[in-house]
């Protein structure tokens, strides 16, 4: 178990090669659609490229990539990990491992890494962010199983690696599920849970219902909504991806297409705009671009199925924070019965809430630590 510096630097007959891709570009036709029902919309599509052909620079974000302190951890198994270690300034800062999801990366938490830096009441973190197996500069697995359980495992490989013996872990998306993981399979070293996604489901037992509230009630109809009219991409690539890895590889525009919708569908998807940043969401998109892991890191719903962890209940304390614009929110009653919570928030924002709302879910992250009385 190794680590070393990794310096990000994609070549430049890589962009220009973008670029000619972007050119050649043969574009469908479309229905009049201003609210994005049936994806994309053509003309915001249009806009975003010929901005990520124009104006965007890959290698400005390339170098925040390496300013934040990149490396590459070799596991047990032969793969290197790709992971952003921030160190705070402090020193008696709690380690915080935080785990993305897709179509997220590690570019999630460039805002919120300096403020978990920063001490503030005696408080501040060194925060550790892993590129998962098959995601960015991580190296793709080349077997089956690697799944969130799996992941989880080489976390820990990595946390021990750097000498941490205790830890936090944060998670929202496919992260929520490798961080619960890590507290179930390391609860004498995990010193708590905190989610930004809580997954959650009826429990078994005569009224399912019993101790929902009213709002609750409200609140998962967002979950139906979201099972009934967005939820095909999961479908397709929990059973097909390598299918449709063969598109999105070799095409910038459909790749840039496939992940705006979800920057779109899973904030506020009542309006024709982004609400995080078109510079940002291009910056995700061009790190799946480069290192060309959009089919690997389909994969992962391969490997995980429909659910992606247990439903063994976790005793390590765990802290939620609900963002109203998530894809699931379920009710505290639901949660309770597979967690050990003591910290439950509601907020404003969506799905992205490292890059929507960085001061709140840090703010949220602080709460919480406090409650564990580290």
């Amino acid at each position: 178990m190794t680590i070393r510096e990794f310096k990000v630097s994609v070549d430049e007959s890589k962009i220009d090669d973008l670029y000619k891709r972007i050119d050649l570009t043969r574009w469908p036709d479309e229905i009049n659609d201003e609210i994005w029902t049936l994806g994309t919309k053509k003309s915001f599509l249009k806009d975003a490229v010929q901005y990520w052909r124009n104006d965007f620079d890959w290698k400005k974000h390339e170098k925040q990539i390496n300013d934040f302190g990149s490396y590459k951890f070799k596991t047990k198994d032969d793969l290197e990990i790709h992971f952003i270690h921030s160190k705070s300034d402090s020193e008696n800062s709690i380690p915080i491992l935080i785990t993305h999801g897709w179509p997220g990366s590690i570019q999630e938490f460039f805002k919120i890494i300096p403020l978990l830096n920063k001490d503030k009441d005696g408080l501040s973190f060194d925060v550790i962010c892993p590129s998962m197996p098959g995601y960015g500069f991580s190296d793709k697995p080349s077997q089956k199983g690697y799944d969130s359980k799996k992941i989880a495992e080489i976390n820990h490989e990595l946390m021990t690696a750097l000498g941490y013996k205790k830890y936090l872990v944060q998670g929202g998306d496919w992260g929520s599920t490798v961080s619960k993981w890590s507290a179930e399979l390391f609860p004498n070293e995990v010193l708590g849970l905190h989610l930004n996604l809580v997954i959650a489901f009826p429990p078994e037992k005569d009224d399912p219902m019993e101790g929902v509230t009213d709002q609750e009630k409200v609140l998962l109809g967002r979950y139906a909504k979201y099972l009934e009219l967005g939820s095909g991409y999961f479908e397709i690539q929990r059973t097909k991806p390598q299918t449709l890895g063969y598109s999105l590889n070799d095409s910038p525009v459909g790749l840039a297409g496939w992940i705006i919708e979800k920057f779109h569908s899973w904030t506020d998807d009542e309006k024709d705009k982004l609400i995080v940043s078109l510079e940002d969401v291009l910056s995700i998109v061009s790190l799946y671009w480069f290192s060309e892991s959009i089919t690997s890191s389909m994969r992962l719903y391969n490997e995980n199925g429909r659910e992606g962890f247990s439903k063994s209940k976790v005793e390590v304390p765990t802290g939620c924070a609900l963002f109203k614009n998530e894809i699931m929110l379920p009710p505290k009653a639901w949660a309770e019965e597979i967690y050990n919570l003591i910290h439950w928030e509601h907020y404003d924002g969506g799905h992205f809430a490292a890059l929507e709302k960085p001061e709140t879910l840090e703010k949220d992250i602080r709460l919480f630590v406090q409650k564990l009385k580290i």
